[in-house]
C-alpha cells in the first residue's frame, strides 16, 4: 500500500526524484488533511450531528483514518505535477501506442 512505481510502463519517465520529495510530498499531506479534517466537521454541520467536542474529534479521526491511503496518494500527485513537465509529444506517442 501507498508503493509508488519507480518508471512509467508507457514512456519511461522516472517518478522517484530523490527521498527529500517525500518530505515535500508531506507537507502536501498534512495541508490535505486538514482539509479532509474541516470538510467532516462541516458536514457533520451540515447534516445536524451534536456530537459534542469528543463526538467531533472523533468523526475527525475517523474520516482522517479512512482517507489516509488516498490522502498520500493524491499529495503525492499534487507534489509530483511541480516537477514532472507535461510534454504533449510523448503523451500523444504513447496514445498512439495504446491504440495499436
Amino acid at each position: 500500500m501507498n508503493k509508488v512505481k519507480e518508471y512509467c510502463p508507457k514512456c519511461g519517465l522516472k517518478y522517484s526524484i530523490e527521498p527529500a520529495f517525500y518530505t515535500g510530498a508531506m507537507y502536501v499531506s498534512y495541508a490535505v488533511g486538514i482539509a479532509v479534517a474541516v470538510a467532516a466537521y462541516f458536514l457533520g454541520l451540515i447534516f445536524g450531528f451534536d456530537f459534542g467536542p469528543t463526538g467531533i474529534l472523533l468523526s475527525i479521526v475517523g474520516a482522517l483514518v479512512i482517507t489516509m491511503p488516498y490522502i498520500g496518494a493524491v499529495s503525492k500527485s499534487i507534489w509530483a505535477h511541480f516537477f514532472f513537465k507535461y510534454d504533449s509529444l510523448i503523451a500523444k506517442n504513447v496514445k498512439d501506442d495504446s491504440r495499436a
